[in-house]
């Protein structure tokens, strides 16, 4: 007798159930599970560390990604939940520059970037950091997102770093939608003193008639002060704007 082929969709089924059991299979079940139980908040904190240990010890990208997702969890019992992100910062931190790639990854798709860029800090150089960076800045630039806590996570970073480029950065922020965002740019600025990267932005954010925010204005208005940079040009505008606790004199912002 003639041997009769399976219809198609047998043979597919054949195909699918082999890859299922397949190694590459098998192994992509298990490094799933192994992600599962690190981002689990609920299980005990020895099948977290366990779980963890065998990501580290896989090495792939995909397995230290999954390693970094550890950051986005809170887990039941804080003193456990701050040993265990200790202890996967140093084993992250330890790989060195093998890590950047599963690192850039995390950052690029998760929130709760924090302790990722702190290791970045720790194994790149200055060319790495900043493409990290600038690939993180394009994914998030000035304008409306529905949760900014990352965003803001990615600007305290830049602004811990001493380079002229970091003022030039901030400066596009000062317009954000969100008022933390802008708040905290106008702040660094402040405190980074880049007259030509930061003064006009700041008098523009300043001037603008949505602004309602009270401490937003008054930190612009302190910062001119105290800075003592010359508004002349701009003090038609920044009269009106002026409130009870400042004033202008001989083109400068004062405080009464």
């Amino acid at each position: 007798m003639r041997y009769k082929a399976p219809p198609p969709h047998t043979r597919g089924n054949d195909v699918g159930l082999k890859d299922m059991f397949s190694s590459s299979g098998r192994a992509k079940s298990r490094l799933d599970k192994m992600i599962k139980t690190v981002i689990n908040p609920y299980v005990q904190s020895p099948d977290r560390y366990r779980a963890m240990e065998q990501l580290l010890e896989d090495g792939s990208e995909a397995a230290l990604i999954g390693l970094f997702r550890r950051f986005t969890i809170v887990s039941t019992k804080s003193i456990e939940d701050e040993e265990e992100k200790g202890w996967a910062y140093r084993q992250l931190s330890g790989l060195g520059a093998k890590v950047l790639p599963a690192a850039k990854a995390f950052c690029l798709e998760h929130d709760n970037v924090a302790w990722a860029l702190r290791i970045v800090e720790d194994v790149a150089d200055e060319t790495q950091e900043w493409e990290m960076l600038d690939a993180l800045l394009e994914r998030h630039p000035p304008g409306y997102e529905r949760d900014p806590k990352k965003k803001l996570q990615i600007l305290t970073h830049l602004a811990d770093i001493d380079d002229p480029k970091v003022a030039e950065y901030l400066a596009g922020y000062v317009q954000d939608a969100d008022e933390g965002v802008r708040y905290f740019a106008v702040e660094q600025l402040i405190d980074i003193g880049d007259e030509a990267q930061a003064k006009q932005g700041m008098i523009d954010r300043l001037c603008n008639p949505e602004e309602d925010s009270m401490r937003l204005r008054t930190k612009i208005l302190d910062g001119l002060a105290d800075l003592g940079w010359d508004v002349g040009d701009r003090a038609d505008d920044i009269r009106p704007r002026l409130g009870n606790e400042h004033a202008l004199s001989e083109g400068k912002v004062v405080k009464r």
